[in-house]
């Protein structure tokens, strides 16, 4: 009996650090808008897609231009305060979305 309670609380113990340690950053398909949490932003969308869904962001940054000039790297952020304070920082290769990261607050 006491063997099993001492694994049981090993495991626990590793899953309460491995949880921990990945809390800061998650990189999801998808996201719910702050604006709106009925809608769904998804891999995949246009920019314009997200603006319908999601509003304006509140950051724009331009990550790299293509060779002929066009945008190439484009991350749109969206902040989220008060409770449950978060960040989504929306990634577009040219028109389309490659990557959605949130950035959770402790």
């Amino acid at each position: 009996m006491r063997g099993w309670f001492i694994m049981t609380c090993l495991v626990g113990t590793m899953w309460l650090c491995l949880a921990t340690v990945s809390a800061g950053s998650v990189s999801p398909n998808s996201w719910r808008p702050y604006s709106d949490s009925t809608v769904l932003v998804t891999l995949g969308m246009s920019k314009g897609e997200v603006l319908l869904k999601a509003g304006q962001p509140a950051t724009t940054e331009v990550i790299s231009l293509g060779t002929d000039g066009h945008l190439s790297l484009t991350v749109w952020t969206y902040i989220r305060t008060g409770y449950n304070e978060e960040v989504a920082n929306l990634t577009f290769s040219g028109n389309k979305l490659v990557k959605i990261e949130l950035n959770l607050k402790p």
